[in-house]
């Protein structure tokens, strides 16, 4: 590498006297498929999935997406688990009883993790989702966070490329009649029970009208996002998936307007279900650091504009874009480079936001937190991938030093070798730093040299 002082130079500036939105203390989330809870996944006793949990602080566990439209609930059933070893996208039907429910918010409980517990809208068998909504409260209690009634039902109707659950001609009428007798259903059995959806794509309208009909109903919006698409072969695509999209560009189109909506009617909205690329996401990219430091950003832009959390979608497959994965041979969890973007968001995230302003040539971003301690935070994020920058901040503190916590990667497209603060996470799921960087503040400023494609938290005393 260059000499520092070759290295361009890139001006933050700090306004703490512009403060913006509070940041959720549950903002981070995971979203997974409805039909893990047929495998030995979540489960009280698994103690470093509970961990790598915990690790992040209080956070969102959503389960439902694809398969739930599939997965069937009945009080009498009492399935056998299938195996982790055996895990993979799976299409056919399967059946819940009581006993994976429970299992399941034992996790969610020992975890520390509230929940969107995600019920079969699909089958539209509004008597089964009210019954098995109703086992999840009493079993879930303060943990339910919201029953989400189906997924994605913009997708149902058939289409030239698109099997369907309903009719081609279905479309927001007929899915606002379900969704009213779902939640009907539902109510008669819990009066007070909390509700979200509608759970859609990035490409529908419907959440303007959803929102105007249901706003007094739900306690939560939702929606889907995902930047990128991992079938494009066209590289010259707008949603090609390459490291190079992925932290060049931004899709605030896809998830901005429906979290407006949301708010203009005085709902909370939280991305439900969101990752690098859809399809599973693409290898080399989703399971790079770099899905790292795109995380960080985006969960900053969301909770600039005043979101409730995010949820990072993943079913712990390796080489694809799960946060955490299960490998087979050894039988354990671990945490993939995209974690890492979470594990930095959550230690950054304290608080409310204050604007900050980046004058960069290079592709450098940065978000600013005053704490709930009253320490200012912030978050350095250098998306160029051949390009270190020296970053002078200014203003926004009293405070004589600083700290400074490092999150890196041998490159860009590493998929291992990833720590923050000097430190991997830790074969049980913890994680602790090793080594703090000390930097002096004079006069309101300090200087942060960071090398190309990794990320710091300056953390002012």
């Amino acid at each position: 590498m260059a000499s520092e002082t070759a290295l361009p130079t890139a001006t933050v500036l700090i306004h703490p006297e512009e403060p913006g939105a509070v940041i959720s203390s549950d903002f981070v989330g995971l979203s997974t498929e409805k039909k893990i809870l047929t495998r030995d996944c979540f489960s009280p006793k698994n103690t470093t999935l509970i961990n790598l949990c915990r690790t992040l602080g209080s956070g969102v566990l959503r389960i439902g997406a694809n398969g739930v439209d599939s997965t069937f609930f009945q009080r009498e059933a009492t399935p056998v688990l299938e195996s982790m070893k055996d895990n993979r996208y799976v299409i056919e039907p399967r059946t819940i009883g009581p006993a994976t429910i429970d299992a399941f918010f034992g996790f969610a409980r020992a975890a520390g993790w509230r929940v969107i517990y995600g019920v079969n809208m699909g089958a539209n068998d509004p008597a089964m989702a009210a019954e098995e909504s109703d086992y999840a409260l009493n079993v879930g209690g303060r943990e339910v966070l919201a029953i989400e009634i189906g997924n994605e039902p913009n997708l149902y109707p058939q289409g030239p490329n698109r099997a369907g659950i309903r009719p081609g001609n279905w479309g927001y009428p007929q899915y606002k009649a379900e969704f009213e007798t779902n939640i009907e259903a539902i109510l008669q059995r819990n009066p007070k029970a909390p509700i979200t959806g509608p759970a859609l794509t990035k490409s529908t309208q419907w959440m303007p009208l959803f929102m105007n009909d249901f706003k007094d109903r739900i306690v939560l919006a939702t929606s889907h996002v995902y930047p990128l698409s991992a079938k494009e072969t066209d590289s010259q695509s707008q949603r090609f998936t390459s490291v190079e999209k992925l932290l060049s560009a931004k899709y605030d189109e896809d998830w901005l307007p429906k979290l407006e909506n949301a708010k203009a009617a005085g709902v909370p909205y939280r991305v439900g279900e969101c990752n690098t690329a859809s399809s599973g996401g693409k290898r080399g990219v989703s399971d790079a650091f770099a899905s790292a430091l795109w995380a960080i950003d985006f969960m900053f832009d969301v909770a600039r504009h005043g979101g409730a959390g995010v949820n990072l979608h993943g079913s712990f497959t390796p080489h694809n874009y799960s946060s955490i994965v299960y490998d087979k041979q050894t039988e354990t969890y671990a945490p993939a480079p995209l974690y890492y973007g979470l594990l930095f968001f959550s230690r950054a995230a304290q608080g409310r936001m204050i604007t900050s302003e980046c004058k960069a040539s290079t592709n450098l971003v940065a978000h600013a937190v005053m704490g709930n301690d009253g320490r200012l935070r912030v978050s350095l994020v250098n998306k160029d991938f051949t390009q270190g920058v020296n970053v002078q901040l200014e203003g926004g503190t009293k405070a004589k030093k600083g700290e400074v916590l490092r999150l890196s990667a041998p490159d860009a497209a590493a998929t291992s070798g990833v720590t923050f603060g000097g430190s991997a996470v830790e074969l049980d799921g913890t994680w602790a730093p090793k080594t703090t960087e000390a930097i002096v503040v004079t006069g309101g400023k300090a200087t942060v040299t960071l090398s190309p494609a990794s990320a710091a938290l300056v953390i002012f005393e």
